[in-house]
């Protein structure tokens, strides 16, 4: 390994080594990439624009930036929103991803330089990038609000954390300012003031803590201050009351979930091994932070080197944000310690238990344990890539789908037929082109789909499909060994009416057996009930293929009332 590691460190190979995983996340974002918006996505950009825009006083504006959406205030988010306004006179998705994905750069730029202000080689970056640019959370990375949230405020409080841990009056004086704005950029960013704390106590600074503590306690106060959101917080503590045991086994399969690596397998078989994972890095990562507070506050010592106090900041924040999401979310669905978004968190805590692993050994024996470190993070970031990579592509085709129904049906984006929040967001689509800020795409799914608005002339060539019709959903199979996942190929079902016509991407049916790669022929679509009209509606499919598209109507109906 010794030798392996000096072919490593050569300065070619490091910094090839460095940039494949940023190209190889580049190529997949920039191919999979929609310029679409959906739900939350309304209300916290063309929502806030509106007001912020139409503003006529100073009060207003501040209140369009600060007002909650769920239980976050979204600073940093609605600043750069304002900022692309006035750069470009409008809205584009895209460019809000660009911007939001470009906050893990500077995640990664953070770890070189605490790497290299303790002065080891730029070689133990390696297994860096390989997780921090995975596809993993393809729902974060390809979603513009999730990356100008939940990645935002982890850039914000590791840029505040590692300012803090220089020990310095300027960077103190530039984390507070900077912890008062995460503060405002997500409810998540509430947790920079108890890990900037914890930094503090560790290095012994207790005049600087008790600033640290007035300005947190000033910031919180006015965070909560006039918030009318009730997220259901004292259900999230009931819960954890009635179902210790599960809450406990969703903190160790959460903190475990970079080894989801398999996400077509049943939920059962997916978390054994996130649940070892979780085990064995959260008992590390808790074991080495108990033992660093010991040592601060019993051995009279200076204080923590930067690398030590920035690392114990990082471990105390992702460690109560790991704990929170097991509290708060875990009573919505088990489900939830594995969605894709909330894996950025666990991404980033693998990653610094790695460079706190990375400390504590000899010189010699971190020499050993690189090349191990880094064939383990490119082993899980090429799995990844290519068992995450077709949900991201489904995940693409859906959006279409439902943008396509947002287009010509005036549902799809967010709501349910005739609900409040059907026509809030149709009239912010509307809102939105009228301005010139921002349209639907058009076409959205292929060229050619304007044919399914146009009478049903073939009734024959659709392949045969089995229809179940639940309360909820208007589920729909087939056996077609034409169906494929591809970026440039789909299969839509189609759902037409006299009046209406609604389309919903297909995708391939979760795998049945202990061999998640053995996935079932042909293609499942379910459609919500309540996203259509009544009516009865006849069924057939929409192909794309190279950007055009050919329809093909059945004899089949479904009654939907």
């Amino acid at each position: 390994m010794i030798r392996f590691y000096h072919w490593l460190a050569r300065p070619v190979v490091t910094g090839l080594l460095l940039l494949l995983p940023l190209l190889a996340f580049g190529y997949y974002f920039f191919s999979l990439q929609f310029n679409i918006l959906w739900f939350d996505e309304y209300e916290n950009i063309p929502f806030f624009l509106t007001h912020f825009v139409d503003a006529t006083t100073w009060r207003e504006r501040i209140d369009a930036l600060l007002r909650p959406n769920n239980e976050h205030r979204l600073l940093y988010q609605r600043l750069v929103v304002y900022g692309q306004y006035l750069l470009t006179g409008g809205i584009n998705f895209n460019g809000l991803m660009v911007w939001g994905n470009l906050g893990m750069l500077v995640v990664l730029y953070l770890f070189y330089r605490t790497l290299r202000r303790q002065k080891l080689p730029a070689v133990y970056l390696l297994p860096v990038p390989p997780i921090l640019f995975i596809a993993q959370n393809y729902l974060l990375s390809l979603t513009a609000l999730y990356t100008l949230q939940y990645l935002a405020i982890i850039m914000l409080i590791l840029v505040t954390l590692y300012w803090l841990a220089g020990n310095t009056e300027r960077s103190f004086i530039g984390a507070t300012c900077l912890g008062v704005f995460s503060t405002f950029s997500m409810g998540n960013g509430l947790l920079v003031w108890p890990a900037g704390a914890i930094v503090l106590l560790c290095q012994r600074q207790w005049g600087r803590l008790g600033v640290w503590v007035c300005v947190g306690a000033s910031a919180i106060w006015g965070y909560f201050y006039g918030y009318s959101v009730q997220q259901g917080n004292t259900e999230g503590f009931a819960f954890v009351a009635t179902h210790p045991l599960e809450t406990i086994r969703g903190l160790l399969v959460y903190a475990g979930s970079l080894l989801d690596l398999l996400p077509a397998m049943p939920l059962q078989n997916r978390t054994w091994l996130p649940l070892v994972g979780g085990i064995v890095v959260l008992s590390f990562l808790t074991g080495w932070l108990l033992r660093m507070l010991f040592r601060s506050l019993t051995e009279r010592r200076s204080g923590l080197p930067h690398y030590d106090a920035f690392m114990v900041g990082c471990v105390s924040f992702l460690l109560a944000n790991t704990l929170l999401i097991a509290i708060f979310r875990i009573r919505f669905g088990f489900m939830l310690v594995l969605w894709s978004t909330y894996r950025t968190y666990i991404l980033i805590l693998w990653v610094v238990a790695y460079l706190v692993l990375l400390r504590l050994l000899s010189e010699t024996n971190r020499m050993r344990f690189l090349p191990v470190a880094w064939l383990l993070f490119t082993g899980i970031g090429i799995i990844s890539y290519i068992t995450y990579v077709p949900e991201a592509i489904d995940r693409r085709h859906h959006m279409q789908g439902l943008t396509f129904d947002q287009r010509y049906s005036r549902v799809g984006l967010g709501g349910t037929r005739n609900s409040a929040l059907a026509v809030y967001i149709e009239k912010l689509t509307i809102d939105m082109e009228r301005r010139g800020w921002y349209s639907l795409p058009q076409p959205v799914l292929a060229d050619g789909e304007t044919q399914l608005l146009g009478p049903v002339r073939d009734t024959l060539n659709a392949p045969p499909m089995t229809v179940a019709t639940t309360p909820e959903y208007i589920t729909v199979r087939s056996d077609d060994p034409a169906y494929q996942v591809d970026r440039d190929r789909e299969t839509y079902l189609v759902f037409k009416s006299d009046a209406y016509t609604y389309v919903m991407s297909a995708r391939q049916p979760w795998s049945l057996g202990r061999n998640p790669f053995a996935r079932p022929p042909g293609f499942v679509a379910e459609m919500p009930v309540q996203m259509i009209q009544p009516g009865r509606y006849r069924l057939g499919i929409f192909r794309t293929e190279g950007g055009k598209g050919v329809a093909q109507f059945s004899g089949q109906f479904a009654d939907v009332k």
